[in-house]
């Protein structure tokens, strides 16, 4: 690495940035900002959907009580299936599986765990997000970490 790349004053294939998947990091090229908007928008949709289609249900269908009840449940298991189960498992929620993106630890470009999952996408200690959406057509072979 030269002087110029320590400084940013150069754009040689040997600058890296800060952390993985930040603007401008070469080992992930591919634009990702509309995609990371549209796959907000749907997971948006399935955090209040469920919550709204289970009231409208209860209002409109008048049910017994103990029926209501058993019913609550439904939208808790959709969306902590999509906001961490799905997420641990394949690394991606729904909105992010339809537009093409995964998640990734910024610090070092693995797989998020449990800890930076139930923490979100906030900066560490090190001023590092947690966790960073790329393209998946970007991540490398699981076995090959170093490369990235």
């Amino acid at each position: 690495m030269s002087l110029g790349d320590a400084f940013g004053l150069t754009d040689t294939p040997n600058f890296l940035p800060g952390y993985h998947g930040s603007d401008g990091d070469t080992r992930y090229p591919s634009p990702r900002s509309l995609r990371s908007m549209g796959a907000a928008l749907i997971d948006l949709v399935l955090l209040v959907g469920p919550i709204l289609a289970l009231s409208v249900l209860v209002v409109v269908v008048e049910m017994p009580r103990t029926y209501s009840y058993s019913l609550l449940p439904i939208p808790l298991v959709i969306i902590g299936g999509n906001r961490i189960l799905l997420r641990k498992w394949v690394h991606a929620s729904v909105g992010e599986l339809i537009f093409g993106l995964v998640e990734i630890r910024g610090r070092d470009g693995a797989w998020p765990g449990w800890g930076d999952l139930l923490s979100g996408r906030a900066a560490g200690r090190d001023g590092v997000p947690n966790i960073v959406s790329v393209r998946r057509c970007d991540i490398r072979s699981r076995g090959r970490e170093s490369d990235r």
